[in-house]
């Protein structure tokens, strides 16, 4: 599965170097009004403005979402999305060559032709045809590779009854979903036997399933009409990364939880819907970045001298590092200043205390104004955190609160932060009642993301750093 989506993603970059090259060239022949005989002797000197026009539209088509895989099989959405990047695009152009050509005139006294002015309009024209034809083409290909067997992404249908045996017909007289059903995952028993044969486990199983058969999609069609037996349901399959959906019949008792899609004619709830636009998701990875890189090479040798206090104040490695866990439960290795003594859960993991022992005198000025927190910029930049999501807790303790809360997977569907909503509004989590308690603050931020609320949690945590109310 994962070269089909390299292979897809590779001939989508092609294809669209080869559009995007194209509608230069005849942006600039028509632009120029250059006969195509000297057009032609000229094309060597375009190539470097003519590559960084490439990435210049290959930054803007990422941040639109024109890279994400699962987005190539629509042809409407690559339509829709390559109509509103190249007009954007357009528009940032228009504005640049109106500018250039302004200074222009006014430096060498010669008036720009209004045929070169607005160029840019022949230039958008063509560039959103190239490409809507390249994308809409690219998307057949990957269709009828689907129809083939090719690519397909394994589901797992939970429910033995009528509404799943009918469901698993509809997805293979529909091959071009894209979707190989590799079993049936049997409800709380109902008296009634079932329906269909390829029966590979009970609901308890759903966790196991989905690693060790690969799943990409759970369908939940089972015969059950109680909140409890649907949520526990839907918990397993919460933060495992895999979409989950389920029939608008089951739909009213999950009301307001869910997004409605209808595919080939077959209707589905999706229960999982993108938390972000494509856009808004790519900008907040795309600040990420840009701050870890200034926090991390800016604030060097301010890390460093803190590394050789810390060292001395603990006699042990500056850098603390714990397992955590992230997105879609993945496990990852988290990076702290060292603030405790060395052999501070010699015993085993324990949460933070108000007054803590453990803590030595420099690390509770680090903790204070929450300067231990900085190497988490290292996994920020790696892609293993956000600067803003729910604080990751490990593996010891998520057990715990699971127990009481099995909601608490939810926020697994999004990176783990350096700073939350939890930790803004609440604070530290002194023991597991405290960290269930807080956890309605972070389903808050889930359910209301956007960059302007990180935005906002990030201006509230630097005023939490400035007057040192850490703990």
């Amino acid at each position: 599965m994962h070269t089909h989506h390299s292979t897809t993603l590779w001939t989508a970059l092609v294809a669209d170097a080869l559009m995007l090259n194209l509608a230069f060239l005849l942006y600039v022949k028509f632009r120029e009004a250059i006969p195509l005989v000297q057009f032609s002797d000229q094309v060597p000197m375009l190539i470097l403005p003519m590559l960084v026009m490439m990435f210049f539209w290959y930054g803007l088509f990422w941040l639109f979402g024109l890279y994400e895989v699962e987005q190539f099989v629509s042809r409407y959405k690559q339509v829709s999305l390559v109509f509103q990047a190249t007009t954007v695009g357009a528009i940032v152009l228009a504005l640049l060559i109106y500018v250039d050509d302004y200074l222009y005139e006014q430096s060498s006294g010669v008036e720009v032709m209004a045929r070169a002015r607005f160029g840019i309009f022949y230039y958008w024209g063509i560039l959103f045809v190239s490409e809507s034809f390249a994308r809409v083409f690219h998307a057949t290909l990957i269709r009828k590779r689907l129809m083939r067997g090719i690519g397909r992404k394994n589901a797992l249908i939970v429910g033995t009854g009528k509404r799943a045996q009918e469901l698993a017909c509809d997805i293979q007289t529909h091959p071009a979903l894209g979707l190989n059903v590799i079993g049936f995952v049997k409800e709380r028993q109902n008296g009634q036997e079932p329906l269909v044969r390829e029966v590979i486990g009970n609901v308890d199983e759903i966790p196991t399933l989905i690693q060790s058969r690969a799943v990409s999609t759970v369908i939940i069609a089972a015969e059950v009409n109680q909140h409890d037996e649907l949520l526990k349901i839907i918990g397993l399959c919460e933060g495992r990364g895999v979409s989950l959906k389920i029939l608008p019949d089951m739909y009213e008792i999950v009301s307001g939880a869910a997004q409605t899609t209808q595919i080939y004619g077959m209707p589905l709830v999706s229960l999982d819907p993108k938390l972000l636009s494509p856009i808004e998701a790519n900008l907040k990875r795309l600040f990420d970045i840009i701050v870890s890189l200034v926090v991390l090479i800016g604030g060097m040798p301010l890390w460093i001298i803190i590394a050789l206090i810390v060292w001395i104040d603990t006699k042990a490695f500056p850098i603390y590092s714990q397992i955590r866990v992230g997105l879609h439960g993945k496990r990852f290795t988290l990076y702290k200043f060292r603030s405790m003594r060395a052999d501070a859960e010699s015993t085993g993991p324990k949460l933070t205390q108000k007054e803590d022992e453990r803590i030595t005198p420099f690390g509770r000025i680090l903790r204070k104004y929450r300067i231990d927190e900085f190497p988490q910029f290292f996994n920020v930049l790696m892609g293993e955190m956000s600067i803003v999501g729910p604080r990751p807790e490990r593996p010891y303790f998520i057990e715990k609160i699971i127990q009481q809360a099995p909601h608490y997977t939810r926020l697994h569907r999004v990176k783990p932060g350096i700073t939350s909503w939890g930790q803004v509004k609440y604070g530290y989590a002194a023991n597991v009642d405290e960290m269930i308690d807080r956890l309605k603050y972070d389903l808050f931020y889930i359910e209301n993301m956007s960059f302007g609320m990180d935005i906002k949690i990030i201006l509230s945590t630097i005023y939490v750093v400035i007057t040192g109310r850490g703990q």
